[in-house]
């Protein structure tokens, strides 16, 4: 109770007060909302309207930094991204973006954009608007970010193919994920984007006859110290092996399946999980496939008996294995297909830290990048 009375007294003053006092209580609630447990508490006090109204009342083309710092960190919530939606709040945030094409409005629209349930489908209407951003000719930033708020849009209603047919984007995404071509922040929004699309059985063919699969293999190997481009390609690999079409270009036409078995023991958990999920579904649908991958499980998971058996075959002894000595110790001996996450099947994403079943560096934000915005002081 007290947080809340402290909040609405701050925000009150801020309102009440003089530009000085303004900036100065901004800055205030800014650091305060970067911590989860109060950036909630706001949702339960008058502030979320105010602020609504300072950012319409506020004609300058871009919006202070300090209140859209501010808005950024707050629509990370749901509850806060619920009110600030409230009436007409999406439109008017919407409008006003691409009229001024804010990149950090844009951004706090984006973190909107990433809680699941009905705030999703509030943007049904603007994804037409999002898309026809998504052009050489806008500034990089705000195409970032409307990149990101479409990869958000996990919706079941929205036809994909649809969308990219109708604003060219397959050209558009392809020639962005040449190694080089942009920023990698750039790049990462397409391949996340891609990833999301993907879901869809007619748009993954489409990608597919497009080349795409092959740009993506070799971006792979440009980025294959980064975890997050990684984690990210694989995942859309994931994605395109539940559809026939795009199942048979990835097995029969590329190598993709071999360096998801390379990726099978990778340091990065979230990696590792992704591909062993994605080689199960391959191992499915292919026998040729599935005994190399089997091959290399039993090969990784047996390695300690492995060694111990070619040790043992290199010195001079009658017999390998004395009377006493058993050959296969529970603790070093695996089944062919059991791993230590055998129970986690390829349909269960659910211990990801992720939303929709994404691997958990699926919103588009770097490892070394902080979720909030930062203020310049």
């Amino acid at each position: 109770m007290l947080y809340i009375f402290t909040f609405t007294f701050i925000v009150l003053l801020c309102v009440a007060g003089n530009e000085t006092n303004k900036q100065i209580v901004m800055c205030i609630l800014y650091h305060i909302s970067i911590d989860d447990r109060s950036k909630s508490m706001f949702a339960y006090t008058d502030c979320i309207p105010q602020l609504m109204k300072m950012l319409f009342e506020n004609k300058e083309e871009r919006i202070d930094s300090e209140l859209i710092s501010f808005c950024i960190n707050l629509a990370a919530n749901k509850k806060n991204a619920q009110l600030l939606c409230e009436g007409n709040g999406l439109k008017m945030l919407m409008k006003r973006a691409l009229k001024s094409k804010d990149p950090l409005l844009m951004k706090m629209i984006r973190n909107i954009s990433q809680h699941d349930g009905p705030l999703k489908q509030l943007f049904l209407d603007y994804v037409g608007d999002l898309a026809a951003q998504i052009s050489p000719e806008e500034d990089e930033e705000f195409v970032i970010e409307c990149l990101g708020t479409l990869a958000n849009l996990t919706i079941p209603d929205l036809d994909w193919e649809l969308l990219l047919r109708e604003y060219n984007l397959v050209p558009y995404l392809k020639e962005h994920l040449k190694p080089g071509s942009a920023e990698d922040d750039m790049i990462l929004e397409v391949v996340i984007l891609i990833g999301t699309v993907s879901i869809d059985d007619s748009c993954a063919a489409m990608l597919a006859k497009s080349g795409i699969i092959p740009a993506l293999i070799e971006l792979l190997n440009a980025q294959q110290e980064d975890d997050e481009f990684v984690c990210q390609i694989v995942y859309v690999f994931y994605q395109m092996v539940f559809h026939q079409a795009t199942r048979d270009v990835i097995i029969k036409d590329t190598q993709a399946p071999a360096y998801l078995i390379d990726l099978m023991h990778d340091k990065n958990a979230e990696i590792r999980k992704v591909c062993d999920n994605t080689l199960d579904i391959i191992a499915e649908y292919d026998e040729q496939w599935g005994c190399k991958i089997q091959c290399e499980k039993f090969r990784w998971f047996n390695s300690q008996w492995l060694e111990m058996v070619e040790s043992r075959e290199t010195e001079t002894e009658p017999f390998l294995f004395g009377d006493n000595e058993a050959l296969e110790p529970p603790d070093l001996f695996y089944s062919t297909g059991l791993s230590p996450d055998s129970y986690t099947r390829y349909e269960d994403f659910s211990s990801c830290n992720g939303s929709n079943g994404r691997p958990a560096t699926a919103y588009g934000f770097r490892p070394d990048e902080l979720f909030y915005h930062h203020v310049s002081s």
